[in-house]
């Protein structure tokens, strides 16, 4: 068996702030222990009707507005682990597409899950089920 490579990069998931804390928290120290740099993936996708030739929507403004939505969130992890150097990978891709993609230059990537109700705590979202299927290297799913 021949060594893994090592690429230095742990990508995590952005969503919902609330939400996405546990896996934020388990990314960051895997950075911190691993001596690497944390890539956080935040994946957006234009109103349905955004394309329609009418429609009032920048879609440049929207994609700033995310790209300061996920330094909002990572502020204050930023703060906690000033060592750990951080990549905002704001992208307008579907979360899977974009995790995947970044799976490919990754040593491990933290998603997080929901679990809702008993039949979440049996299976997984979607988004996390495609993610472990797709991605490239090492997947950890994160639970509150």
């Amino acid at each position: 068996m021949r060594p893994r490579h090592c690429h230095g990069e742990v990508v995590v998931g952005l969503e919902d702030y609330h939400a996405c804390e546990p896996a934020l928290a388990y990314a960051f120290e895997q950075a911190m222990l691993r001596a690497s740099t944390l890539r956080a993936v935040y994946a957006w996708q234009p109103p349905a009707h955004a394309h329609i030739p009418e429609s009032a929507y920048d879609l440049d403004e929207i994609h700033a507005t995310q790209c300061r939505t996920a330094a909002v969130i990572l502020r204050g992890w930023q703060q906690r682990y000033p060592q750990v150097p951080v990549i905002e990978d704001v992208r307008r891709a579907h979360p899977v597409d974009a995790l995947v993609s970044a799976s490919a230059q990754a040593d491990l990537v933290v998603v997080g899950s929901q679990g809702r109700g008993a039949i979440g705590t049996v299976m997984l979202g979607s988004v996390t089920l495609w993610i472990l299927h797709g991605a490239r290297n090492s997947v950890a799913v994160v639970r509150p």
